[in-house]
C-alpha cells in the first residue's frame, strides 16, 4: 500500500492520500480523543504523541500536529493508516441503537475486562500499563482492540493478544473481537496511568 503525502499552506497540517476511499463523500473533523472515539482510524491517530486533530475526507486524511516535526511524526502516522486499512476495520463505527445501549459504555466495559490480562514480564494489567491504545465497538457488538507490547518481538505477544481476545469475548453484548497489534507509537513507561507509575516508582514522564 502506497500512501502519498501533501504539504498544506498551514504548516501544522499535512494531507495523507491512501489511494482508496476514506469517507466516500463529505468530510468529518475530529478535534480530540473523545470525538475520535467514533472512528477507529482517528482514535489510533490521536494515540500518536503530537497529533492534535484529524480530518477525514472522501479519499484523504488531514492530520494537524501541535508538537514535534513532520519527519518524526510521518512514519508513525503512515504506519497507523496502513495498519488500519490492512486490518479491514471500518472508518466509522455505526451509532448504537437504543436496544443495544450506549456504544461508549460497552467499549469501557471491554476496557475494564482487559484489566484481567496481566503482562507476564511486568506483572501488571495491560490497560493501566498503557498497552491498550483503543477500543472501538460497532452497533452490532463487533469490537476492535488496538494494542501493543512493551517491546517488538516480546515473547508474550501471542499470549497477550489471545488473552485480550478472550477477555473481550466474555463481555455481554460482544459478538466478535479483532485484536490489532501496532507499534505506532512505540510503548514507553510514560504511557502508564498514575497508579501504575506509582507502583513502579516512575517519578517523571520519561523514565523509571
Amino acid at each position: 500500500m502506497f500512501i502519498q503525502t501533501e504539504a498544506q499552506p498551514n504548516l501544522a497540517k499535512m494531507k495523507f492520500l491512501p489511494g482508496q476511499s476514506v469517507l466516500g463523500e463529505g468530510t468529518l473533523e475530529l478535534h480530540d480523543r473523545a470525538e475520535a472515539a467514533r472512528s477507529p482510524l482517528a482514535a489510533h491517530l490521536f494515540e500518536i504523541q503530537g497529533v492534535a486533530g484529524v480530518q477525514l475526507g472522501s479519499d484523504f486524511i488531514i492530520v494537524t500536529k501541535n508538537g514535534g516535526e513532520w519527519p518524526h511524526l510521518k512514519p508513525a502516522i503512515l504506519g497507523t493508516i496502513m495498519q488500519h486499512f490492512m486490518s479491514g476495520a471500518p472508518i466509522l463505527t455505526a451509532p448504537a441503537t437504543a436496544a443495544q445501549g450506549d456504544e461508549g459504555e460497552l467499549a469501557e466495559t471491554i476496557r475494564n475486562a482487559l484489566r484481567q490480562v496481566i503482562d507476564p514480564e511486568l506483572g501488571y494489567n495491560i490497560v493501566d500499563l498503557g498497552l491498550v491504545y483503543g477500543v472501538a465497538v460497532t452497533a452490532d457488538g463487533a469490537a476492535t482492540i488496538a494494542m501493543t507490547t512493551t517491546t517488538r518481538g516480546c515473547p508474550a505477544t501471542s499470549y497477550l493478544q489471545e488473552g485480550s481476545g478472550e477477555a473481550a469475548r466474555a463481555v455481554a453484548g460482544v459478538t466478535d473481537v479483532e485484536v490489532v497489534l501496532t507499534y505506532d507509537p512505540p510503548w514507553q513507561p510514560g504511557m502508564m496511568n498514575d497508579e501504575a507509575k506509582q507502583h513502579f516508582g516512575i517519578v517523571d514522564e520519561g523514565g523509571w
